[in-house]
């Protein structure tokens, strides 16, 4: 082959390349005409088409026949710029392609992401995310059914006089009749503790403080809401409405703790919720813990309203504070009506409740102060809790009293008047007995401790002092003065059921008004009370649990504690079916029985959300 045939062929393999290498730039500037701008996509274009032109030239000239020697040197140097350019060409798409890598790249001096970076995304993204408005709303629905019996049947009512006052020899008694009504086992619906509320925070600023705040209601599911009224007792709060409940706003901070304001269950009371799994039963231990009185009422396990309250944060290893104060808001020096803004008189019930006159004189009381000192750790709770109410006005122990005491007490004491502030219907003194001013503070004060066994055991143990301060010649009639026990305990069955046996007493007290219709001023100092109760709890999922309860009270002497008190929205207490109010002086009616032995079996379900 010659050498004109070589510079031909060489030609063409040379062409060949260059083409491929032409169409490969073309198809690259293409594929990246979308990620670069139109300046440098315009100039990449023209760059092609110069060397389409040019090649269109040397792919003529290698096709004549007879070429010069100085042509094919022409021809190699034409080559070899074309070669450059498309090298240099090849170079700035390669760079343009990079680019956008090396920018997604951090700086090699950038801070490194946290380690817990793949946790903290999904926490962000929450809290950018909208927020939910049923967050904060909670709630409890309890019903159950029961059968119980008030243990009544076969007392007999008897009247108790002196023919000489004060000789107490000459004391005389006359029957009178026996209970009336339906006093023997009696079935019933119940609601019981069920609430729904709704509770949230605003932060406040910048700061790491809290506005808190919370709403309850109470829910009537077995009966319709609406005052609650019956013939012994009537209040004017409607428990169904909203703010009946713990309801307040206040200031929050992890720091220092929360100060609020509003209604609620004292400190004294809340310490030791977790020492009573039978709250809301039959055999709920405030039958007899914090209830002076042995009825429905439970005076140191009720709220109170318009307080304001402190709860701290956690302090050294487990312990806590909370304390609160309660103002009377009562213009009265004994504290004988409503206090301001409440409709029923401070420490429960309507004026006038029962078989009373219009008056707050069956518990209603002035300033409140309640504080609980908590310790819980690794098992171990224990709690020292005290509350104070001042004032506490109970003229009215004495109406139609059959406690013989009071004729003694009248004639040692001549110089002692009824007030007349305590008396606007003008009853005669007859009728009310020694009707004066039996108005001082009641305290509480309870140590409680609970501990937690590895093999699912809990045991719970209060005891308890109560006290009320008054005159030493109305102690006669003191049944507020007394200590109280309360053992539970509560062993786990596999993972879902909870078996709990529960005994509550109530010591001694140092005087009774008499008002029961059967009062026996010879059992004065044995007027003692027991209950015991016993619980099986089946948990069907976290929320839904299936219950069984069986609950009986025995007093002895003249005490009548109830079941049931403190929550339940039926109560089975002392009282006989007598429903009109008259003075027979073996007792007013319609009034409570003592010695009475209370018994009752419930089933029920409790959700809660």
């Amino acid at each position: 082959m010659n050498l004109t045939s070589k510079t031909t062929a060489c030609a063409f393999v040379f062409g060949a390349i260059v083409l491929g290498g032409v169409a490969f730039a073309e198809s690259a500037a293409e594929a990246r005409r979308a990620d670069t701008d139109a300046k440098d996509a315009d100039g990449t274009l023209g760059q092609v088409q110069d060397l389409r032109e040019q090649m269109s030239v040397l792919m003529s000239r290698a096709a004549s026949a007879q070429r010069t020697q100085e042509e094919i040197t022409i021809l190699k140097a034409q080559l070899s710029a074309i070669m450059a350019r498309l090298e240099e060409l090849s170079t700035r798409e390669q760079e343009k392609a990079k680019a956008p890598a090396d920018a997604a790249k951090p700086p090699a001096d950038s801070p490194k992401p946290p380690a817990d970076a793949a946790k903290q995304a999904p926490a962000a993204a929450e809290k950018a995310a909208p927020a939910n408005p049923f967050k904060g709303l909670y709630g409890t629905m309890d019903v159950s059914f029961d059968d119980t019996t008030k243990g009544i049947a076969g007392l007999v009512a008897t009247q108790y006089s002196l023919a000489n006052p004060p000789d107490v020899t000459t004391l005389t008694s006359s029957i009178h009749a026996p209970p009336v009504g339906r006093v023997g086992y009696m079935p019933a619906l119940s609601t019981n503790k069920s609430s729904v509320g709704y509770r949230g925070d605003h932060t406040i600023g910048k700061s790491e403080t809290k506005f808190v705040f919370q709403i309850e209601a109470a829910l009537g599911i077995t009966a319709s809401p609406g005052s609650y009224t019956s013939y012994t007792q009537q209040s004017n709060v409607v428990k169904s409405g909203i703010g009946y409940g713990d309801s307040f706003i206040g200031i929050s901070n992890k720091d220092w703790g929360a100060f609020k304001f509003g209604t609620t269950y004292a400190p004294y009371k809340k310490s030791t919720d977790r020492l009573n799994p039978f709250s809301g039963m039959l055999g709920d231990y405030t039958v007899v813990m914090g209830n002076s009185g042995g009825d429905n009422r439970v005076e140191f396990g009720t709220r109170l309203d318009h307080s304001i309250w402190y709860e701290s944060p956690k302090l050294g290893p487990g312990f806590s504070a909370d304390i609160l104060f309660s103002p009377g808001q009562n213009r009265t020096f004994d504290n004988v009506v409503q206090s301001a803004g409440s409709p029923d008189c401070n420490g429960g019930n309507e004026p006038g409740s029962g078989n009373l006159p219009l008056n707050c004189d069956d518990g209603g009381f002035s300033d409140g102060f309640s504080a609980a000192l908590k310790f819980d750790n690794s098992g171990f709770y224990g709690t020292v809790a005290y509350e104070l109410h001042h004032n506490v006005n109970r003229n009215s122990d004495g109406i139609g009293s059959n406690n013989y005491l009071y004729s003694v007490f009248a004639f040692n004491n001549p110089t002692l008047t009824i007030n007349a502030n305590n008396n606007p219907q003008g009853l005669p003194a007859s009728a009310l007995g020694s009707y004066v001013d039996d108005i001082g503070d009641e305290t509480a004060f309870k140590v409680g401790l609970q501990y937690r066994f590895p093999f699912k055991l809990t045991l719970s143990g209060i005891w308890e002092r109560l006290r009320r301060t008054i005159p030493a010649y109305l102690t006669f009639q003191n049944e507020r003065s007394r200590d109280g026990e309360w053992v539970a305990a509560s062993q786990d069955i596999g993972d879902k059921g909870t078996l709990s046996v529960g005994w509550a007493h109530a010591g001694n007290t140092p005087g009774d008004p008499g008002g029961q219709h059967n009062y026996n001023p010879f059992l004065a100092g044995q007027s003692t009370a027991d209950m015991y109760t016993v619980a099986y709890k089946h948990k069907l999922d976290k929320q839904f649990t299936f219950y069984l309860d069986w609950a009986l009270t025995v007093n002895h002497g003249n005490a009548h504690y109830d079941l049931g008190a403190g929550g339940r929205g039926l109560t089975t207490d002392c009282h006989d079916g007598t429903n009109t109010v008259f003075v027979d002086y073996s007792g007013t009616a319609p009034t409570t029985w003592g010695g009475c032995r209370i018994q009752g079996f419930s089933i029920g379900m409790n959700y809660r959300f």
